[in-house]
């Protein structure tokens, strides 16, 4: 999340050699991520302005500006508007309490009145009835309650904003304790207290709708990528222009780590070239468990193996042979029919293709020199035959070079082949080569019609890849929701790339709701099917506590993963900026390098030059 992931494709490969977790590992990480409770992020904004003895236009409008912004990085907001003492400290001792949830972020605003007496600082409430400086204490809340309040939650986060260092109502010229603005606070361990203008200065309600202070830290809040420190540096530029450098915002920060109100979200991954992709895991398994099937013709199990792989690479010789099946089997035409295809060649090209097919497909799985070629060979003497999945091979070997010479023309021209004979794969392979002009010329009109043909086939691919021309507007209006719809439907099939893509319009609450706790499924899912991109997104949540429960452990588990699967922003991160990530987490690092023979410093969380070394060294081993 907090730093861009371009699609790195053709890894899927090497994943399995790469990776550092075992299988058995990450399956125990990601059943603790399922079981986990999510972090809480909790506000509390007061924004009084209706005083009957000195009224303030803006502090209403301030604070519903400001919930707004946090609502939109995912805080749980209760707003108090003109709020009566009463009002002010029930506030408070609620938002204390939830705070005391596991992991929780706590915000606290303030937008109105607020004084300093004899060096502390005093929140003023709506019907206070003060007639000199000496009642404040007693009708005021004191912030340093609203600090013991938040403290003693213990709260891994506590950030409190006071735009509230307007002129004092109550102080006269002569007064002992009278002074301009606010006194200065020291934060707590884990808080930042944020200033509207520097200690015992005067900051401005402004003469918009806002002040100048609440209308650029709301206009920083949702900005993607910057740290919290960051995001009060923009405000406090944003001031000082607006109010030619007369006010200046100020911070006392005794931060312990890192927060993003917004973290940067990955690109969502574009459609992958299937030239880069080699057999998954499950085609692999796949064609092992059609060896037990290559010479059935009983439509029962034949059924039973279309339904485990509905979008296989035997799906088409599945369906020939039920074809065959229910013209010599009458009674079993019930059952059969809704599997039949429209293309039904005679039982001895049938036979003879899917032989031909199913053997290349064996071969291109084995690992012996000389394999691919023939199974290129056997793909050949198969689309010769008219068998769509076989020119859809045929044409696979060509994308990637595997068996014959790289020739994308030729690769475009038998998925056109097979795409016109309804084979939905290839109508999404072509697709991509229309997207890309890869073989033939670039054409997202003809890119988007064909993904379209796949997706509405039922193929995941065309789903995905339809779902990301309509995310991004490519060659298409714009639609973040009907992307949602494609990428969900690809998503229950299995397909990772779509989980991914998914996770990641969830996290950014594009095309409906922000739901970290979907995200985090989604990509748990894609994790699960060798989505490296996924691995760091995921162990980005796991860090922050967001849509699961904080886990530094197993954020450093995956974040390991991905780095030594070759991912390149995972290695950036590990490499060139490990303060993106929290110190419990690098402390989780350094273990696992420790573990693994690979670093013998102290467990500082500090990555000095010996942790870089040990990193790259476990991503070689």
């Amino acid at each position: 999340m907090r730093g861009q992931c371009p699609t790195s494709a053709g890894r899927s490969g090497r994943l399995v050699g790469a990776l550092a977790l075992g299988a058995m590992s990450i399956a125990l990480l990601l059943a603790a991520v399922a079981r986990s409770a999510a972090e809480t992020r909790i506000a509390l904004v007061i924004g009084n302005g209706a005083y009957a003895w000195g009224r303030l236009d803006n502090p209403r409008a301030d604070a519903e500006l400001i919930a707004k912004a946090l609502v939109s990085v995912g805080f749980q907001v209760t707003t108090v508007l003109d709020g009566d003492d009463r009002t002010m400290r029930r506030a408070v001792v609620e938002f204390g309490r939830r705070l005391k949830t596991a992991d929780a972020v706590g915000l606290f605003y303030f937008a109105g009145h607020g004084v300093q007496v004899a060096g502390e600082n005093y929140l003023v409430p709506i019907g206070a009835d003060i007639a000199d400086e000496g009642e404040i204490a007693l009708q005021s809340m004191n912030l340093a309650e609203v600090l013991r309040t938040m403290a003693s939650s213990r709260s891994r986060t506590n950030i409190v904003v006071l735009d509230a260092c307007r002129n004092n109502p109550f102080a006269s010229a002569r007064d002992r304790s009278a002074s301009g603005g606010l006194a200065p606070v020291s934060a707590p361990s884990g808080t930042i207290i944020a200033f509207a203008t520097a200690p015992g200065h005067v900051a401005s309600d402004g003469d918009g709708a806002n002040s100048p202070y609440s209308a650029a830290l709301a206009a920083n809040i949702p900005v993607e990528g910057i740290v919290l420190e960051e995001v009060f540096r923009r405000t406090r530029r944003h001031v000082l222009a607006a109010t030619n450098d007369r006010q200046t915002p100020w911070e006392h920060s005794s931060l312990t780590g890192e927060f993003y109100f917004r973290p940067t979200a990955a690109r969502p991954e574009t459609s992958r070239r299937l030239s880069d992709v080699g057999f998954t895991e499950a085609q692999v398994a796949e064609i092992r468990a059609w060896e037990h099937l290559r010479d059935e013709r009983d439509p029962v199990q034949l059924i039973r193996h279309l339904e485990t792989y509905p979008n296989g690479l035997f799906a088409e010789v599945v369906r020939l042979r039920l074809a065959d099946a229910a013209s010599a089997q009458a009674a079993a035409g019930p059952v059969v029919a809704g599997w039949i295809g429209e293309i039904v060649p005679t039982a001895a090209t049938v036979a003879e293709a899917e032989r031909e097919l199913a053997e290349g497909l064996k071969l291109e799985a084995g690992t012996r020199p000389g394999d691919e070629l023939e199974a290129v060979r056997r793909y050949r003497i198969a689309a010769d035959f008219g068998l769509p999945a076989a020119m859809h091979q045929l044409a696979r070997a060509y994308d990637r070079g595997r068996g014959v010479e790289r020739n994308l023309a030729e690769a475009a021209h038998w998925y056109r082949r097979a795409g016109e004979l309804g084979h939905a794969p290839s109508l999404a392979a072509l697709g991509t080569m229309h997207e890309f002009g890869e073989g033939v010329p670039v054409n997202l009109v003809e890119a988007l019609r064909l993904y379209t043909s796949a997706a509405e086939a039922g193929d995941a691919d065309g789903m995905t890849s339809l779902a990301y021309l309509v995310e991004q507007g490519k060659g298409v209006a714009k639609d973040p929701a009907i992307a949602r719809q494609w990428y969900g439907r690809a998503a229950a099939r299995g397909h990772k790339r779509a989980m991914y893509n998914l996770a990641l319009m969830q996290l950014r609450g594009e095309g409906g709701e922000r739901d970290f706790g979907e995200a985090a499924r989604l990509l748990k899912g894609a994790v699960q099917r060798g989505h490296i991109g996924a691995m760091r997104e995921l162990a980005y949540l796991l860090d922050e506590g967001r849509g699961t429960a904080r886990d530094p452990k197993a954020a450093a588990e995956l974040l390991l993963a991905a780095f030594k699967a070759g991912h390149r922003d995972a290695r950036t991160d590990i490499l060139s900026r490990p303060q993106a990530w929290s110190a419990a987490t690098r402390r989780e690092i350094q273990r696992r390098l420790a573990a693994s023979g690979h670093y013998d410093g102290r467990i500082t969380g500090f990555f000095d030059a010996r942790t870089r070394r040990a990193a790259e060294a476990y991503a070689r081993s």
